[in-house]
Protein backbone atom coordinates (compact mmCIF):
# COMPACT_ATOMS: atom_id res chain seq x y z
CA UNK A 1 0.00 0.00 0.00
CA UNK A 2 2.84 2.39 0.90
CA UNK A 3 4.53 1.72 -2.45
CA UNK A 4 1.31 2.60 -4.28
CA UNK A 5 0.95 5.83 -2.32
CA UNK A 6 4.55 6.84 -3.09
CA UNK A 7 4.14 6.01 -6.78
CA UNK A 8 0.97 8.10 -7.01
CA UNK A 9 2.65 11.01 -5.21
CA UNK A 10 5.60 10.95 -7.63
CA UNK A 11 3.26 11.76 -10.53
CA UNK A 12 1.86 14.91 -8.88
CA UNK A 13 3.36 18.42 -9.24
CA UNK A 14 5.28 20.02 -6.39
CA UNK A 15 3.43 22.53 -4.21
CA UNK A 16 5.08 25.71 -2.92
CA UNK A 17 4.11 26.43 0.70
CA UNK A 18 4.72 29.83 2.25
CA UNK A 19 7.05 28.32 4.87
CA UNK A 20 8.22 24.86 5.93
CA UNK A 21 9.86 24.01 9.26
CA UNK A 22 11.00 20.48 10.23
CA UNK A 23 12.19 19.82 13.79
CA UNK A 24 13.57 16.54 15.16
CA UNK A 25 14.13 15.77 18.84
CA UNK A 26 16.48 14.42 19.97
CA UNK A 27 19.14 14.85 17.29
CA UNK A 28 21.32 12.20 19.03
CA UNK A 29 19.67 8.84 19.77
CA UNK A 30 20.45 5.45 21.30
CA UNK A 31 18.98 2.06 20.45
CA UNK A 32 15.34 1.89 21.54
CA UNK A 33 15.01 5.66 21.99
CA UNK A 34 11.95 7.46 20.57
CA UNK A 35 12.32 10.33 18.09
CA UNK A 36 9.69 13.06 17.67
CA UNK A 37 9.37 14.66 14.22
CA UNK A 38 7.41 17.93 14.00
CA UNK A 39 6.54 19.48 10.62
CA UNK A 40 4.98 22.96 10.43
CA UNK A 41 3.71 24.21 7.05
CA UNK A 42 2.45 27.74 6.37
CA UNK A 43 0.23 27.71 3.26
CA UNK A 44 -2.76 29.15 1.44
CA UNK A 45 -5.85 28.81 3.66
CA UNK A 46 -7.77 27.20 0.77
CA UNK A 47 -5.39 24.23 0.63
CA UNK A 48 -5.70 21.07 2.78
CA UNK A 49 -2.48 19.27 3.77
CA UNK A 50 -2.29 15.62 4.87
CA UNK A 51 0.43 13.04 5.55
CA UNK A 52 -0.35 9.67 3.86
CA UNK A 53 1.40 6.39 4.64
CA UNK A 54 5.20 6.28 4.49
CA UNK A 55 8.12 3.87 5.00
CA UNK A 56 9.87 4.75 8.31
CA UNK A 57 13.01 2.67 7.55
CA UNK A 58 15.65 2.55 8.91
CA UNK A 59 13.62 3.74 11.92
CA UNK A 60 10.34 2.13 12.99
CA UNK A 61 6.93 3.15 14.32
CA UNK A 62 6.86 2.12 18.02
CA UNK A 63 4.14 -0.33 19.04
CA UNK A 64 1.39 1.52 20.88
CA UNK A 65 2.66 4.91 19.71
CA UNK A 66 0.00 7.65 19.36
CA UNK A 67 -1.29 8.28 15.82
CA UNK A 68 0.07 11.15 13.78
CA UNK A 69 -1.19 14.37 15.35
CA UNK A 70 -2.46 16.97 12.87
CA UNK A 71 -3.31 20.51 13.95
CA UNK A 72 -4.48 23.35 11.70
CA UNK A 73 -4.72 26.98 12.76
CA UNK A 74 -5.84 30.04 10.84
CA UNK A 75 -3.35 32.92 10.79
CA UNK A 76 -3.47 36.37 9.25
CA UNK A 77 -3.99 35.77 5.52
CA UNK A 78 -2.94 32.11 5.54
CA UNK A 79 -3.10 28.84 7.50
CA UNK A 80 -0.57 26.69 9.34
CA UNK A 81 -0.83 22.87 9.46
CA UNK A 82 1.36 21.01 11.97
CA UNK A 83 2.15 17.27 11.89
CA UNK A 84 3.78 15.44 14.82
CA UNK A 85 4.82 11.77 14.65
CA UNK A 86 6.86 9.40 16.81
CA UNK A 87 9.55 7.03 15.50
CA UNK A 88 12.11 4.81 17.24
CA UNK A 89 15.56 3.33 16.58
CA UNK A 90 15.34 -0.43 17.20
CA UNK A 91 18.08 -1.90 15.05
CA UNK A 92 20.40 0.51 13.24
CA UNK A 93 23.58 2.37 14.19
CA UNK A 94 22.96 4.79 11.32
CA UNK A 95 19.58 6.32 12.24
CA UNK A 96 17.98 8.60 9.71
CA UNK A 97 14.69 10.47 9.51
CA UNK A 98 12.90 9.01 6.42
CA UNK A 99 11.80 10.96 3.37
CA UNK A 100 8.23 12.22 3.82
CA UNK A 101 5.65 13.42 1.31
CA UNK A 102 2.78 15.75 2.20
CA UNK A 103 -0.35 15.53 0.04
CA UNK A 104 -2.05 18.81 -0.89
CA UNK A 105 -5.57 19.40 -2.21
CA UNK A 106 -7.12 22.76 -3.05
CA UNK A 107 -8.21 25.08 -5.87
CA UNK A 108 -5.01 24.32 -7.83
CA UNK A 109 -5.65 20.55 -7.75
CA UNK A 110 -3.67 17.76 -6.11
CA UNK A 111 0.02 18.44 -5.39
CA UNK A 112 2.75 17.21 -3.08
CA UNK A 113 5.48 18.63 -0.86
CA UNK A 114 8.53 16.34 -0.66
CA UNK A 115 10.56 16.55 2.55
CA UNK A 116 14.02 15.02 2.37
CA UNK A 117 15.07 12.98 5.39
CA UNK A 118 18.29 13.56 7.27
CA UNK A 119 20.74 11.46 9.29
CA UNK A 120 20.80 11.52 13.09
CA UNK A 121 23.73 11.10 15.45
CA UNK A 122 24.01 7.67 17.06
CA UNK A 123 25.11 7.35 20.67
CA UNK A 124 26.58 3.99 21.70
CA UNK A 125 26.11 3.15 25.37
CA UNK A 126 28.50 0.19 24.98
CA UNK A 127 31.35 2.46 23.89
CA UNK A 128 30.59 4.91 26.69
CA UNK A 129 30.75 2.12 29.25
CA UNK A 130 34.12 1.02 27.84
CA UNK A 131 35.42 4.55 28.26
CA UNK A 132 34.53 4.80 31.96
CA UNK A 133 37.19 4.82 34.71
CA UNK A 134 38.42 1.39 35.83
CA UNK A 135 36.57 1.56 39.14
CA UNK A 136 33.21 2.03 37.28
CA UNK A 137 33.78 -0.27 34.28
CA UNK A 138 32.15 -3.66 34.00
CA UNK A 139 34.54 -6.47 35.11
CA UNK A 140 32.39 -9.53 34.45
CA UNK A 141 30.19 -11.52 36.85
CA UNK A 142 30.88 -11.34 40.56
CA UNK A 143 31.54 -14.51 42.62
CA UNK A 144 28.49 -16.15 44.22
CA UNK A 145 27.38 -14.93 47.64
CA UNK A 146 25.71 -17.29 50.11
CA UNK A 147 22.07 -16.41 50.74
CA UNK A 148 19.92 -17.66 53.59
CA UNK A 149 16.52 -18.93 52.38
CA UNK A 150 13.59 -18.98 54.77
CA UNK A 151 10.85 -21.58 54.66
CA UNK A 152 7.45 -20.35 53.46
CA UNK A 153 5.57 -23.55 54.37
CA UNK A 154 3.03 -21.74 56.57
CA UNK A 155 2.47 -19.12 53.90
CA UNK A 156 1.58 -21.80 51.35
CA UNK A 157 -0.74 -23.50 53.84
CA UNK A 158 -2.62 -20.23 54.41
CA UNK A 159 -2.82 -19.56 50.65
CA UNK A 160 -4.26 -23.05 50.10
CA UNK A 161 -6.91 -22.53 52.81
CA UNK A 162 -7.88 -19.16 51.32
CA UNK A 163 -8.23 -20.75 47.86
CA UNK A 164 -10.43 -23.53 49.31
CA UNK A 165 -12.71 -21.01 51.03
CA UNK A 166 -12.98 -19.01 47.82
CA UNK A 167 -13.87 -22.14 45.83
CA UNK A 168 -16.63 -23.08 48.27
CA UNK A 169 -18.05 -19.55 48.14
CA UNK A 170 -18.02 -19.59 44.33
CA UNK A 171 -19.88 -22.94 44.23
CA UNK A 172 -22.49 -21.54 46.60
CA UNK A 173 -22.90 -18.51 44.34
CA UNK A 174 -23.39 -20.73 41.27
CA UNK A 175 -25.98 -22.82 43.10
CA UNK A 176 -28.01 -19.67 43.87
CA UNK A 177 -27.86 -18.51 40.24
CA UNK A 178 -29.64 -21.68 39.10
CA UNK A 179 -32.83 -20.41 40.71
CA UNK A 180 -32.57 -16.88 39.30
CA UNK A 181 -34.18 -15.91 35.95
CA UNK A 182 -31.74 -15.40 33.12
CA UNK A 183 -30.99 -11.79 32.29
CA UNK A 184 -32.51 -10.62 29.04
CA UNK A 185 -29.91 -9.58 26.49
CA UNK A 186 -30.36 -6.23 24.79
CA UNK A 187 -31.27 -6.60 21.11
CA UNK A 188 -28.37 -5.96 18.74
CA UNK A 189 -28.76 -2.85 16.58
CA UNK A 190 -27.51 -3.49 13.05
CA UNK A 191 -25.12 -0.97 11.47
CA UNK A 192 -27.61 0.27 8.85
CA UNK A 193 -30.43 0.78 11.38
CA UNK A 194 -28.03 2.59 13.73
CA UNK A 195 -26.79 4.88 10.95
CA UNK A 196 -30.33 5.80 9.88
CA UNK A 197 -31.29 6.50 13.51
CA UNK A 198 -28.23 8.74 13.93
CA UNK A 199 -29.00 10.63 10.71
CA UNK A 200 -32.60 11.20 11.83
CA UNK A 201 -31.38 12.45 15.21
CA UNK A 202 -28.93 14.83 13.49
CA UNK A 203 -31.68 16.26 11.28
CA UNK A 204 -33.98 16.67 14.30
CA UNK A 205 -31.26 18.43 16.34
CA UNK A 206 -30.48 20.77 13.37
CA UNK A 207 -27.22 22.30 14.70
CA UNK A 208 -27.10 24.66 11.69
CA UNK A 209 -30.04 26.57 13.18
CA UNK A 210 -27.72 27.48 16.08
CA UNK A 211 -24.92 28.54 13.75
CA UNK A 212 -23.16 25.16 14.12
CA UNK A 213 -23.22 23.99 10.51
CA UNK A 214 -19.57 22.84 10.58
CA UNK A 215 -20.27 20.72 13.67
CA UNK A 216 -23.17 19.08 11.80
CA UNK A 217 -20.84 18.14 8.90
CA UNK A 218 -18.27 16.73 11.35
CA UNK A 219 -21.02 14.53 12.87
CA UNK A 220 -22.34 13.55 9.41
CA UNK A 221 -18.84 12.43 8.36
CA UNK A 222 -18.48 10.32 11.54
CA UNK A 223 -21.85 8.58 10.92
CA UNK A 224 -20.99 7.68 7.29
CA UNK A 225 -17.46 6.54 8.14
CA UNK A 226 -18.71 4.50 11.11
CA UNK A 227 -21.32 2.74 8.97
CA UNK A 228 -18.94 1.91 6.11
CA UNK A 229 -16.24 0.83 8.58
CA UNK A 230 -18.61 -1.73 10.13
CA UNK A 231 -19.92 -2.94 6.76
CA UNK A 232 -16.42 -3.44 5.29
CA UNK A 233 -14.66 -4.29 8.58
CA UNK A 234 -11.99 -1.57 8.82
CA UNK A 235 -11.30 1.31 11.21
CA UNK A 236 -12.59 4.15 9.05
CA UNK A 237 -12.72 6.78 11.82
CA UNK A 238 -8.93 6.90 12.34
CA UNK A 239 -7.94 7.21 8.66
CA UNK A 240 -7.24 10.28 6.55
CA UNK A 241 -9.60 10.97 3.69
CA UNK A 242 -7.04 9.61 1.19
CA UNK A 243 -6.60 6.35 3.13
CA UNK A 244 -10.37 6.04 3.63
CA UNK A 245 -11.11 6.41 -0.10
CA UNK A 246 -8.23 4.10 -1.06
CA UNK A 247 -9.73 1.25 1.00
CA UNK A 248 -13.19 1.87 -0.51
CA UNK A 249 -11.68 1.53 -4.00
CA UNK A 250 -10.28 -1.88 -3.01
CA UNK A 251 -13.24 -3.20 -0.98
CA UNK A 252 -16.18 -2.44 -3.23
CA UNK A 253 -19.62 -2.43 -1.60
CA UNK A 254 -22.69 -3.34 -3.66
CA UNK A 255 -24.85 -0.26 -4.26
CA UNK A 256 -22.18 2.29 -3.25
CA UNK A 257 -21.76 5.23 -5.66
CA UNK A 258 -18.04 5.74 -5.04
CA UNK A 259 -17.70 8.81 -7.29
CA UNK A 260 -20.52 10.62 -5.44
CA UNK A 261 -19.07 9.64 -2.06
CA UNK A 262 -15.59 10.88 -3.06
CA UNK A 263 -17.04 14.26 -4.08
CA UNK A 264 -18.85 14.45 -0.74
CA UNK A 265 -15.67 13.61 1.21
CA UNK A 266 -13.68 16.34 -0.60
CA UNK A 267 -16.39 18.89 0.20
CA UNK A 268 -16.49 17.79 3.85
CA UNK A 269 -12.68 18.25 4.06
CA UNK A 270 -13.09 21.87 2.98
CA UNK A 271 -15.69 22.35 5.71
CA UNK A 272 -13.61 20.61 8.39
CA UNK A 273 -10.15 21.95 7.57
CA UNK A 274 -10.64 25.11 5.50
CA UNK A 275 -13.46 26.29 7.80
CA UNK A 276 -15.99 26.60 4.97
CA UNK A 277 -19.35 27.37 6.63
CA UNK A 278 -22.13 25.20 5.09
CA UNK A 279 -25.68 26.47 4.62
CA UNK A 280 -28.75 24.78 6.08
CA UNK A 281 -29.68 23.43 2.61
CA UNK A 282 -26.18 21.96 2.17
CA UNK A 283 -26.42 20.22 5.56
CA UNK A 284 -29.82 18.77 4.71
CA UNK A 285 -28.65 17.61 1.28
CA UNK A 286 -25.67 15.90 2.92
CA UNK A 287 -27.99 14.04 5.29
CA UNK A 288 -30.27 13.00 2.38
CA UNK A 289 -27.29 11.68 0.39
CA UNK A 290 -26.07 9.73 3.42
CA UNK A 291 -29.53 8.21 3.99
CA UNK A 292 -29.72 7.19 0.31
CA UNK A 293 -26.24 5.64 0.50
CA UNK A 294 -27.18 3.57 3.59
CA UNK A 295 -30.46 2.36 2.05
CA UNK A 296 -28.73 1.34 -1.19
CA UNK A 297 -25.90 -0.54 0.54
CA UNK A 298 -27.68 -2.16 3.49
CA UNK A 299 -27.51 -5.99 3.68
CA UNK A 300 -30.25 -8.10 2.09
CA UNK A 301 -31.62 -9.22 5.44
CA UNK A 302 -32.73 -5.62 6.01
CA UNK A 303 -35.28 -6.06 3.21
CA UNK A 304 -37.04 -9.03 4.81
CA UNK A 305 -40.75 -9.15 5.75
CA UNK A 306 -41.92 -6.39 8.02
CA UNK A 307 -38.79 -4.24 7.54
CA UNK A 308 -39.10 -1.03 5.54
CA UNK A 309 -36.48 -0.32 2.89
Amino acid sequence: MIALVLAAAAALPEATPLALDVQVAPEEVTLGEHVTVRIAVDHDARDVYSLPGFDPAPLAVPQGAPPIEVHREELSGHARTTFELTLADYGTVEPRVPDLTLHVTGPDGERVVNIRGRPLKFRSLVQEEGGQPADRAHHGPKPPVPVMVRSFLWVWILVGLAALVGLLAFRKYLAKRKFLPKEQELPKVEADHLALQQLTALETDAPWKRGEGRAAIFRLSEIVRGYLGVRLEFNALDLTSEEFLEILHKRRLMGLDLAELETEVRWEDLVKFAKLEPTADECLRGIRRAESMVRHTRPMRALGPGVAA
